[in-house]
């Protein structure tokens, strides 16, 4: 994949990672409530804004692949141990949100809790790889504007 449609990506998946954890945080409060249409309405918010950031996800690794090849072929050494950390923990809250979506007396049950640690974990671990990335998108930014 060419650099412009990565940098591209990277870009959306910063803007659509916001409204992802959001939702999920104030989902997570919306299930304290005494409301099944306040807590409704914000999964489907959430719903909707994962399918978004999963779909740009597949398109990141998909760009990165050769990255993960090397990461099976190689080991972690001389790997950032943020992306390995970070792609670990997609796993985790992906499979944890899959399995809560398809079983819906699932969200407020122990597999519910753990989605939601992981949920506020990744999103530390993704604000430490913006803050480690940001001057590469910045500079991105600035270049593409140039054009």
């Amino acid at each position: 994949m060419k650099a412009k449609p990565l940098f591209l990506t990277d870009l959306l998946l910063l803007i659509t990672f916001v409204p992802s954890s959001v939702t999920g945080f104030i989902l997570h409060w919306a299930g304290h409530q005494n409301s099944h249409e306040l807590w409704h309405n914000w999964a489907v918010a959430h719903i909707i804004s994962i399918l978004f950031l999963t779909t740009l996800v597949a398109i990141h690794i998909y760009g990165h692949w050769g990255w993960y090849k090397s990461l099976l072929k190689n080991g972690i050494k001389n790997k950032s141990r943020v992306t390995v950390v970070l792609s670990a923990l997609m796993l985790g809250v992906a499979g944890t949100g899959i399995v809560v979506l398809f079983r819906h007396k699932w969200p407020n049950t122990g597999l519910g809790l753990w989605h939601y640690v992981l949920g506020i974990i990744i999103t530390a671990v993704v604000l430490g790889h913006f803050i480690k990335r940001h001057r590469i998108l910045i500079k991105g930014l600035k270049a593409n504007r140039k054009k």
